[in-house]
């Protein structure tokens, strides 16, 4: 990569990436784009929603739950 391609690449923050990390983490529970980005931005504690998730729950009735 060049070093102007660098340099034009946005710097994310901290809290950008965490939150770029549990939307990749809703979308692989099976959430839509919608769903993952709403669950992203709400107080959802991630590993309820996988426990919930394994055990067998659809992510729809999972998300009510949490919500």
């Amino acid at each position: 990569m060049s070093e102007s391609a660098e340099q034009e690449r946005p710097v994310l923050t901290e809290e950008a990436r965490i939150l770029h990390w549990r939307r990749a983490q809703f979308l692989a529970l099976g959430f839509t784009l919608r769903e993952a980005q709403a669950l992203t931005k709400a107080p959802v504690d991630l590993g309820q929603m996988r426990a919930l998730i394994g055990s067998g729950c659809p992510p729809e009735t999972a998300q009510r739950i949490v919500l």
